[in-house]
């Protein structure tokens, strides 16, 4: 009986320790590969591998039971698609359908409530919502909107009102309001650009307890973005432009940005063409939101995806042109980070994410 007890005690704790342990997922020569954690060291070790036709871009679902990849049909290598793996307790990724989209996107992301799924299409200039079935895109396009060329990110706000755009080019943030139950967006007057500072909104995340968003500042002056967020008016205002450095020869690009869990840090990548001053950049978040430069730290060439782990202890770094995924450990009193490792990918490793199950 008292065996039986143990057993049973160490197959819950052995079940927990599985559930709440973290992954690596990330996108490189038409695979996606799924890494195990290791939480002392943040090195990686094998896990899962999919492949599929031009499989790229992918998000998850809100509630983590599904990831969506950009990829291209089955039997149509020039079709492009939106693929739907179901995702196991144990993160596991297992097939479920594909189905055909208008183009190809940027990214992927979720609304709030996991019923809808967009996306922009940079040579296009569209805003594309689709529809989510039980989980699945299965086809259905519920929109598209024309916009401007280099339309990139797509973000949902706090509130699931709005669908933010940030655009490179025509240096704006598209506003369109967001229909939660028929997926119809609307666009507003108010497509806001920054006035001042660094320009070319590119990526953009919302800080979780402020009424404040960040974005990268892709060219020319690139660095990070500051944005006061009005949710009653659904609207952003540009408050601060934070550059790197200065660069009129567009050589340098920021990318990516994230979060550390805590709220205390802001990371974004830094790409150099002349694979030079290729960084992860830091900032330390002030208790009004806007930011301070503090240090950049050298990484793989041109980091167009990185991510911070969800436990907050290592960012990983896809170096897009290098075919490489660097490991960095977070000093979490001060935000710098330290090389771990590092590893070869497939070619061009374009999205990375960990998922905590």
């Amino acid at each position: 009986m008292i065996y039986k007890v143990c057993m049973a005690l160490f197959l819950l704790v052995s079940i927990s320790y599985t559930q709440a342990a973290e992954l690596l997922y990330l996108a490189s020569g038409g695979t996606i590969e799924v890494k195990e954690i290791d939480p002392k060291t943040g090195k990686l070790s094998d896990f899962q591998k999919v492949e599929f036709t031009r499989l790229s871009k992918f998000t998850f679902s809100r509630n983590k039971k599904f990831l969506y990849a950009q990829a291209a049909m089955k039997g149509n290598p020039k079709q492009a698609s939106i693929i739907t793996y179901s995702v196991a307790t144990d993160g596991t990724l297992t097939y479920v359908h594909n189905a055909p989209i208008n183009g190809g996107t940027t990214e992927l992301k979720t609304d709030h409530t996991d019923s809808f799924i967009a996306a922009a299409n940079y040579g296009a200039g569209t805003a594309t919502v689709w529809k989510l079935e039980n989980g699945v895109y299965k086809g259905t396009e519920v929109q598209e909107m024309t916009l401007k060329k280099q339309a990139h990110a797509t973000r949902f706000s706090p509130d699931n009102k709005m669908l933010m755009i940030p655009a490179t080019g025509p240096n704006v943030v598209f506003q369109l309001a967001f229909d939660e139950k028929t997926g119809k967006i609307t666009k507003m007057e108010s497509a806001k650009g920054p006035k001042m500072g660094a320009a070319q909104p590119r990526h953009l995340i919302f800080h979780p307890t402020k009424d404040i968003a960040y974005s990268t500042l892709e060219r020319v002056h690139p660095g990070v973005g500051v944005w006061k967020w009005d949710s009653a008016q659904g609207q952003l205002k540009f408050i601060q432009g934070v550059m790197a450095q200065e660069d009129k020869t567009a050589a340098l690009t920021t990318a990516d940005l994230h979060m550390t869990p805590d709220n205390k840090f802001l990371y974004a990548s830094l790409r150099d063409k002349n694979k030079k001053q290729d960084a992860i950049l830091l900032y330390k978040i002030k208790d009004d939101g806007q930011l301070t430069y503090i240090e950049r730290f050298p990484c793989e060439n041109i980091p167009r995806s990185f991510c911070v782990s969800e436990t907050g202890d290592y960012v990983y770094v896809a170096g897009q042109r290098a075919n490489m995924l660097g490991v960095y450990s977070i000093n979490k009193e001060t935000g710098h980070l330290t090389k771990v490792t590092q590893y070869e990918t497939g070619k061009n490793p374009i999205w990375v994410e960990t998922l905590k199950r």
